[in-house]
């Protein structure tokens, strides 16, 4: 099911503009819906959050929804919250819908702000610091300290600094 729901999302990202702005809405509507009821709540997490790519394109005439990009990635944190709860080996998932977040970010998302990614930041900097040193989530903390990093660098730079600078990054301990 994940699979071709990946395939669905993919499709209609590239097919979207051959379609009527209201036809489009009610497609991507239907994906999101059918993606936040798959059995396995990381499945659930990981398609919502694809789901928000069909919501905000980034060509400028595409077809854009900046609420409900922010609908689906909230959703996504809901869902991996559950998840990590139950099994801290599911951590990857809030550094990948950090991940998203920053990319919507970059794409000048108007509901994306500095400071949602300030607060998942210090989230997954706190989950990090509770589980402590385990092995399960060790891809997971390198990756996220890799995405600070990459903040860090827009940070430093002159050109990405009035988008990034007020980003507060902070490494786990």
């Amino acid at each position: 099911q994940q699979r071709v729901i990946s395939t669905i999302i993919g499709s209609l990202l590239a097919i979207s503009k051959s379609f009527e702005h209201r036809d489009y809405e009610a497609l991507i509507t239907k994906v999101t819906q059918y993606s936040a009821r798959l059995l396995k709540k990381s499945d659930q997490c990981k398609m919502v959050m694809l789901c928000s790519h069909l919501f905000y394109s980034a060509e400028e005439s595409g077809y854009r929804n900046p609420q409900r990009v922010l609908e689906c990635l909230q959703r996504s944190l809901k869902v991996a919250d559950a998840c990590v709860n139950s099994s801290p080996s599911n951590m990857y998932l809030f550094v990948d819908i950090l991940d998203c977040y920053l990319y919507h970010f970059e794409k000048l998302n108007p509901t994306i702000t500095d400071r949602f990614i300030s607060g998942l930041i210090a989230l997954v900097n706190e989950h990090i610091n509770t589980i402590g040193d385990n092995e399960a989530v060790a891809d997971s903390k390198f990756q996220f300290v890799q995405t600070v990093r990459y903040i860090e660098e827009k940070k430093s730079d002159a050109a990405t600094f009035s988008r990034f600078g007020k980003i507060v990054c902070k490494l786990p301990n």
